[in-house]
């Protein structure tokens, strides 16, 4: 609860930060330091608890992979959600995972292989989504931990 409190008064403080360009792009080199450190085959929890969400795109992609229709692998392996707009694997933790790695690498959802997002832009925009992943992401909770000590330096 003492992090959970401090991450979240750390997010109002994210969100009154004027320079949304410096502090994106201390992010950006925060997560370049910290996740080539950072083996994700030793981890996986974002496979294990995270629903990613696949698009169409990502439904063809995959599909055309096992050689079946869109229709036949949303059937076997994916949920909507309650709008049916978005589609999610239909168990957890992730059918593709295999030994802590992905078994479909290669075509893997774009929301996969974009996790955890801290390469983009906005940072700012996006802190709900990273508190909530905080603890399931070593990488988001270490660049979180860093940018927290690298903002409080630029504050003393």
């Amino acid at each position: 609860p003492k992090k959970e409190d401090e991450n979240w008064k750390f997010r109002t403080f994210i969100k009154g930060y004027e320079n949304t360009e410096k502090l994106d792009s201390i992010v950006h080199r925060l997560n370049n330091e910290i996740s080539s450190k950072i083996d994700c085959t030793t981890c996986a929890n974002c496979c294990k608890e995270i629903h990613p969400t696949f698009t169409q795109k990502d439904i063809t992609k995959i599909a055309n992979h096992f050689e079946v229709t869109p229709s036949q692998f949303i059937d076997q392996y994916l949920v909507t959600d309650v709008f049916g707009d978005d589609f999610f694997p239909n168990e957890s933790p992730c059918p593709f995972l295999k030994n802590n790695t992905c078994s479909i690498y290669d075509v893997q959802p774009d929301s996969c292989r974009s996790y955890p997002h801290l390469h983009k832009d906005d940072f700012a925009y996006r802190m709900m989504g990273l508190i909530a992943n905080y603890e399931v992401c070593p990488i988001i909770f270490n660049v979180f931990e860093r940018l927290k000590k690298e903002l409080r330096k630029v504050r003393a």
